[in-house]
Order: C-alpha cells, then structure tokens, then sequence
C-alpha cells in the first residue's frame, strides 16, 4: 500500500471529512489532572489543545538552544534540532555528527532510555542508516524493504528523529496514538460503526507508570471498538506513515478552513495538539483490551547494558531513586553527591569507570566514578555497582561518552545546578518517570 492507496480508501476519506470539519468543534473537548504539576487540564477543541501545549524541555548548549516550554520555544528547540540532523546527513555525512543530533533529539524529547545506547553502539553507519529509512519514508510506500527489516529500530524516539527529516512526518509516540485513537472512536460512534475499521486501527502503547494510581489511560478503545499494541519497529513505522498521510489529509481538505492549524506548520500543530489530549483519556468508559495488549510490566522496567562488558541489565526510575532489577538502590541524593564529586574533580574533564572494588578501597585506583562513588557514600557502597549506574545515567545523557573509550563527561545541560551552585537531577529523574518514554 502507498499513501494515494490509503487515502482512496472511502473509510479514510469519510474520517478525514469528519475530522477536517470538527477542527473547532467541541467534539474534542476534553481535561485531565497532569500527574506532574497537579493541575488540570483541559481543552474546549483541537485548536485549543494546541495553544496549550506545553513540553518542558531543556536547553542545548551546543546549539544555542535555551530551555523553554511553550509552543515557540518548542519550535525553535526542534528548528535548531532540525538543521542539525541536516547538517550531518549532507552531502559530507558524518556518523558522530549524526549520533549526536540523533541523541540531541532523544533528550528534548526526554526518551533517553532505550536510545542513547543504541545510538552509540550502532555509530558506525548510522547517517546511512538514517538516510536509507528517511527516503524509504519519503518515497511514500510501506513495503519499502527497509521498513520491513525486523531488525528495524523504530520507537518513540526514532520517530522524533524521522519527524524532522522526512517530507510531512509526524511524531507518533503514545500520546498522539492515544489521541488518533480516540479521534476515531468518536468517529465511528457518530457514524454507527461496530467495529474500528482495518484502516484506521492505529496501534496504542501504555503509559510507563511508577505506581498503580499513577497510571496514566492510553488505551483509546471502548466496547467493540478496540485496537491492537504498537509492538515492532516495522508496525510503527508504517502506521506513522499513515498517520502522518491522515493527519496532511485532514489540514488539506477543503472543510479545514479557519483553525488554528491553517497557518505555519499545521501539521506540527496538529500533532502537538493531539498530544497533549493523549496524556490521559477518558476514564468514565469500560475500557477492553486486545489479546495483545503489553504487559505493564514490560514498560516498567528498561533494558540497560554496562558499557565495558555489555552486561546486560534491567532498571527502573521513580523521581527519588533508580532502581536496579534485583539490586541495588541508588538514591538521588547519593548520586548528586556523587556528580558534584566528579564535577569538583574533574571539571569539563572526562573521567574514567575506575570501579575496582580493591582498588578504589586500598588507594591504587585513579580518581573516577568509582572513588566518587565510595565517597557519596560515605565508604559503604559497593563500588562495582556503579558499572550499572554509570550505564543508566548515560542512558539518561546525564553521562557523555567520549571519544576515549572508558571515560565519560558530565553534560552540563542535564547535569544542571541548584540556587547553591550544586548539581541536582531531580528534575531528570521526575521527566523520565512521568513516563515520557512512549513506545
């Protein structure tokens, strides 16, 4: 199927007539209680979600970027970002340059974990790699063979990576999949139909949740209209592809006329607006679940690697500590107490792992994580544990690799300090488990 294909699909073309003339309508009208700030939210339509779109994102300093959190601080976040993915697949591309747009891109969009690691491991060829998928995008056709690949990485960070490289490319991560789904529920509820049709049964994530009342619902279906998990890189892509088709369909039909989305970038619009209703739906509704619905435990924990040995590992994060599966702890108080050690050593110096648990312990062991480690806590840490910490804060791009193999860098986006001049991730951990990763 291509996109003229699905867009001749009658189905396709009633849901874009639908949806193009309700652009304003209070058909999406909506509200919820954001699980951060306590607040409530709500929207009277799409356009209205849009002008209350907020993403807290931080600064990159490498690009000039300020952190920020409205609509046109976004935007200038993701122009800089944009460039910068361009730059490096130009007509000299550059594998490094590449990972770090690429890697750029994960924490503005605070979907570190999962990415930033495979990013590093596959640098080597990636800008090829990116091109390759971004034309088989472009090219508009979901039996590319690149996109049928079942070894294809397409996830909620590889989407923000392809939204700003490819022609008219959305991001679909959970939020905007929830929303879409929710957008045709209410479509097929107004038109009388029983089941959600092949053509639009875009696939939906769960939200990642730290306790049982702080699930967020990203499961649009209700009675008999019900919709299968976003499972596989091949599955994602191709239905981003046809959201993305839908969604430039909907801004492109004659009835979409005086909305919000009419001027500048609407797609961009639209997509922020439908990600900010997706943060959580409708709870006053029997919710029914597919046979293959994902496990919540699977999106608890994260698939992690020690850096060195690549032993594999899971792990999980609440706003006051990462949690390793089985063990240990690390609280954020010893791990900011352990950064400030680094930072007050080092500088913008890289440091090396240095975990040996003799070394560290009987003074032959340089200055490193390890030593920095047995400080913050007061000598009563297991100094090889930090093979597992030092992975998860890279992951999270608290860490930097660098070029020497070993050693790390402190980003000082993330890495920020306090009123005391101390460095704090409290607000690292709180965005990451919120649950900004999203499928």
């Amino acid at each position: 199927m291509n996109r003229s294909h699905y867009l001749a699909n009658p189905v396709v073309q009633s849901f874009i007539t639908w949806m193009s003339r309700n652009l304003n309508s209070a058909v999406f009208q909506h509200q919820y209680v954001n699980r951060m700030t306590g607040k409530q939210w709500k929207c009277a339509n799409l356009s209205d979600a849009y002008l209350q779109y907020n993403w807290d994102h931080p600064a990159i300093t490498r690009l000039d970027v300020k952190k920020g959190a409205d609509a046109h601080s976004n935007g200038l976040a993701l122009l800089a970002l944009k460039q910068d993915l361009q730059r490096a697949l130009g007509a000299q591309t550059a594998d490094d340059a590449a990972c770090q747009a690429a890697i750029d891109v994960m924490i503005w969009g605070g979907v570190q974990a999962y990415n930033i690691d495979w990013l590093n491991q596959n640098r080597q060829g990636l800008a090829a790699h990116f091109m390759a998928v971004r034309d088989a995008i472009d090219h508009a056709d979901l039996s590319a063979e690149v996109l049928l690949d079942e070894n294809l990485r397409f996830n909620a960070g590889l989407t923000k990576v392809y939204s700003l490289i490819c022609r008219d490319f959305i991001i679909y991560d959970s939020r905007v999949a929830a929303a879409l789904g929710w957008a045709v529920v209410k479509f097929c509820a107004e038109h009388g139909i029983a089941d959600v049709p092949a053509v639009l049964a875009f696939p939906w994530a769960p939200a990642r949740k730290t306790s049982a009342s702080a699930a967020k619902n990203r499961n649009p279906g209700q009675g008999t209209w019900t919709f299968p998990a976003l499972v596989g890189g091949t599955l994602h892509a191709q239905w981003n592809m046809r959201a993305s088709w839908l969604l430039r369909g909907v801004l492109d039909a004659p009835t979409a006329t005086d909305s919000e989305f009419s001027t500048g970038d609407g797609l961009r619009k639209l997509e922020a607006a439908l990600f900010m209703i997706g943060y959580d739906l409708d709870r006053n509704t029997e919710q029914s679940v597919t046979a293959v619905t994902p496990s919540s435990n699977d999106f608890d924990w994260i698939d992690g690697r020690t850096a060195a040995q690549r032993r594999a590992f899971r792990y999980r994060i609440t706003p006051d500590e990462i949690i390793i599966d089985s063990k240990p702890r690390f609280a954020l108080a010893t791990i900011n107490l352990m950064l400030n050690q680094l930072r007050d050593t080092f500088g913008t110096s890289p440091f090396p792992l240095a975990n040996s648990a003799d070394g560290v312990r009987n003074g032959t062991s340089p200055e490193g994580i390890g030593l920095a480690y047995l400080r913050a806590t007061s000598g009563k840490g297991n100094v090889p544990d930090t093979s597992k910490l030092a992975a998860v804060l890279s992951d999270l791009g608290v860490l930097s690799i660098t070029g020497k193999r070993g050693y790390w860098v402190l980003n000082p986006d993330l890495a920020t300090v306090d009123r005391h001049q101390q460095i704090d991730i409290a607000a690292v951990l709180a965005r990451m488990a919120d649950d900004r990763k999203a499928a």
